[in-house]
């Protein structure tokens, strides 16, 4: 799935979403390239992520602007869906 347009983003303007199972041969060797290693390597406990970040937003930029470069990736915005529940809540 490539980039799209999301109001509740506000001033992040494109909302990036990857499906890891719909990456290309090519896709793929452009993420290893950028994080300098196997892309299995992100998933040890430490690993730094921000290159892996950078990696999957020229993936996805790309699908819609072959142009767009791993130094673009690096003005992009993010934000963590994954937010942490109300702790109060689970007292009622």
């Amino acid at each position: 799935m490539g980039a799209k347009k999301n109001a509740d983003a506000g001033n992040l303007g494109d909302v990036l979403s990857l499906d890891i199972d719909s990456l290309s041969i090519d896709e793929i060797e452009i993420i290893e390239d950028i994080i300098d290693g196997p892309l299995d390597q992100i998933a040890k406990p430490g690993a730094r992520k921000a290159k892996l970040l950078r990696a999957m937003a020229v993936v996805i930029k790309r699908r819609d602007d072959p142009s767009f470069t791993a130094e673009d990736a690096g003005s992009l915005r993010i934000e963590f869906k994954n937010k942490p529940k109300d702790p109060t809540a689970l007292s009622e």
